[in-house]
Parts: C-alpha cells; sequence; structure tokens
C-alpha cells in the first residue's frame, strides 16, 4: 500500500495550521483576483519548514498563484486599456460628428468673402466713377459759359428785320384798324362839361405884379393863388357854383377890397379829359370845393356828404398811375386838399379849411395847364 504523505501545516501568527486548497465551484467567482483568500496563502515560512518535496511544491505554487495574478492583472489593464481606447474612439467619433455638423451650419471664409464681395460689386454698380464727377462739372461750367456767351453775341449783333408774312401783315392791318375804331368810339363819347366858381381878386399885366398884390392878401390869412401869365389873375376861393360862394366873398372882403365871383368852364372835347384819372380828379375836386366852401360859409356837413368825398377818394386811389408830370402833379394837389379836409372832419380847426382852400386853388392851376378854360 501507498504511504500516506504527511498533511502541510503553515505558521500563521506563530501557530501551524494544516494547508488545504479551496477549489472554487463553477459558477462562483472567487473573492480576490488570486483565486485564493489571505489565510489561504502560504507565508514565507512555508519554503523553510518541511521536507524538500514539499518545499518545492509549495514554490511551484507560488510561482503558479504569481504567474495566475500576472495574467490576470495583464488582463484587467488590457481590458481597461481597450475599455480607454473604446471610450476615447467613441468620443473621438461624436466630436468628429459634431464638428462635421457645425461644418455644415459654418460657410467657409473664403466663400462668405466671395459672396461678399458680389454683393459690394453689386451695391456699386449704380455708382458713378471718381472721374465721373469732374467731368460732369467741367460740362455744366462749360454750358453755363457758352449759353451767357451766346446770349450777350445775340445782343450784340445786330438782328436783321425779317420780312412778315401775307397773314402777318393782315392780322397787324386788322388790329391797327381795330384800335383806331377803339380811340374813335372813345373820343366819341365825350364827358360831360365841367365847370366851377371863383372868387378873383383881380387881374394883373404880369405875374410879377400879380405876385406882389397876392403877398398882401397872404398877409391877410386869405388864400391866394396866380393863374396865367399875360394877364395873370388871382384867385382866393373856389365852389362848385357862384351861389355857394357868395357868402365866402362877403367874409373876404373884409380883407380884400376887389372881388368878384365867377364861374370857370372846361371845354369836353379836351384831350387831357380823355384820361380816366383827370375825370375821376374832376369829380373829386367839385365834391371838395363844395363841402369846403359850405363849411367856410358856416354851414355844416351832413355825413352823406362826407361818405360821397370819400368815396371819390377812393375810386381815384384806383386809377391807373400815369407818366405826365403834369398829372401827376394836379392828383398830388387833390390828395393832399382831401387829407386837410379829414383832419377838419376830426379837429374841427378852421385853419385846416384855409389849408384845404389853398390846395384846390394850387390844383385849379395846374389843372388849367392840362384843360385851359373856355374864354
Amino acid at each position: 500500500m501507498d504511504k500516506q504523505r504527511p498533511g502541510i501545516t503553515v505558521n500563521i501568527n506563530g501557530h501551524p495550521r494544516p494547508f488545504t486548497i479551496k477549489r472554487p465551484s463553477e459558477g462562483n467567482q472567487p473573492d480576490e483576483p488570486s483565486g485564493h483568500r489571505l489565510e489561504d496563502r502560504p507565508s514565507a515560512d512555508f519554503g523553510n519548514d518541511g521536507p524538500p518535496d514539499d518545499r518545492h511544491h509549495a514554490r511551484s505554487f507560488q510561482a503558479d498563484s504569481r504567474q495566475t495574478d500576472e495574467r490576470q492583472r495583464s488582463a484587467r489593464q488590457i481590458g481597461e486599456q481597450e475599455a480607454e481606447k473604446q471610450a476615447f474612439d467613441t468620443a473621438k467619433e461624436e466630436e468628429a460628428a459634431a464638428i462635421e455638423e457645425a461644418d455644415e451650419r459654418i460657410v467657409p471664409i473664403s466663400e462668405a468673402i466671395q459672396k461678399k464681395k458680389k454683393a459690394c460689386q453689386t451695391r456699386r454698380l449704380w455708382r458713378l466713377p471718381p472721374h465721373a464727377k469732374s467731368l460732369f462739372l467741367a460740362a455744366a461750367i462749360a454750358a453755363v459759359v457758352g449759353m451767357a456767351f451766346g446770349m450777350t453775341m445775340l445782343r450784340l449783333i445786330p438782328k436783321e428785320k425779317a420780312e412778315p408774312s401775307p397773314a402777318a401783315e393782315a392780322m397787324t392791318e386788322l388790329a391797327e384798324a381795330g384800335i383806331a375804331t377803339g380811340g374813335e368810339r372813345a373820343e366819341s363819347i365825350m364827358p360831360e362839361p365841367f365847370s366851377i366858381a371863383v372868387i378873383q381878386a383881380g387881374v394883373y399885366s404880369d405875374t410879377k405884379a400879380a405876385a406882389r398884390a397876392a403877398k398882401s392878401i397872404e398877409a391877410a390869412g386869405v388864400p391866394v393863388v396866380v393863374v396865367g401869365q399875360k394877364p395873370a389873375a388871382l384867385y382866393i376861393a373856389v365852389g362848385a357854383d357862384k351861389e355857394g360862394l357868395r357868402a365866402v366873398n362877403d367874409k373876404y372882403r373884409k380883407a380884400v377890397s376887389s372881388t368878384y365871383v365867377k364861374e370857370l368852364s372846361f371845354a369836353p372835347e379836351a384831350k387831357a379829359r380823355q384820361s380816366d384819372i383827370v375825370r375821376k380828379g374832376e369829380a373829386l375836386y367839385g365834391d371838395m370845393a363844395a363841402l369846403s366852401a359850405a363849411l367856410l360859409a358856416g354851414k355844416g356837413a351832413s355825413e352823406e356828404e362826407w361818405q360821397a368825398l370819400s368815396k371819390a377818394y377812393g375810386s381815384l386811389e384806383k386809377s391807373e398811375a400815369t407818366n405826365n408830370k403834369t398829372v401827376r402833379n394836379y392828383v398830388e394837389a387833390l390828395k393832399q386838399a382831401y387829407l386837410a379836409l379829414a383832419a377838419y372832419k376830426e379837429n374841427q380847426d378852421e385853419a385846416l379849411l384855409g389849408k384845404a382852400q389853398q390846395l384846390l386853388l394850387e390844383a385849379l392851376s395846374v389843372y388849367m395847364e392840362l384843360v385851359p378854360p373856355r374864354s
């Protein structure tokens, strides 16, 4: 019979204990990577105790355990490296996918620059080149200078009178005939005779003698004007008719010894009376002469008379101006006389009546230069 092998003991913490190997059952994993518990591992003293065969067996077992541990560690490290590699590859693939997705949204710089250049070129198509402004400015200056030179030459060079066409000549003749007919019609409508009454204070051989006599009358505070030259007469008051001046004549007779009332009548066919402004002046003159004479005689004036005077003055104001100097002087004297009467209406100053009469006498002197009285 075989000899029974002696049991293997292991000193653990100074106490000998039998060495046994527990084999794990299938499906159960060891608690530690080596497959042995801590107490099952042989100690350092195991190799030195017991017989040589047992020591050899223990060393072989320790070597196998180390190799198993190293293989397990290597396998674990390899597994960890593969897991890390797999995780790194997965992360790299995700990063590549994210970059690719971002690349799909981001336009390359070169493509963006090309698009911007095309857009700028499109916007600049309507702009003029830099030298076009100077060309346009030069063309405008040349056009202005050319027009100015042309206008100057047209004024300097005498124009040849073009011969009118037969149709133009016929139209001209018809127009002249119409103007002539209109003039004849205007002349055929003769204005009404114009007449006024004056107080005459003497007739003198010339203007010098009349002027010397006028000074003494002015000193007495009586209006006076010299009319005519040879002979020259002195007028000291004016009215619409003789009856209106009788009371005024009695008033002035104390200051002027020789006076008498006379009527002046002016020819209706006189050329100056064809003017609208002269005829309107005659109407205003008659109203002012009658009103001022009545006021000098101590009579009152109604509101209707003042309104009629204002209306006649407004009609004169609306008349077309004339270039005739004598007519302008006549109209200006009428306006000043009206203002004097209007001032008298406000202030009731009798001196303003004398001023109004003086201005009316001066206007009469100018009027007699335009329309001589009947003899």
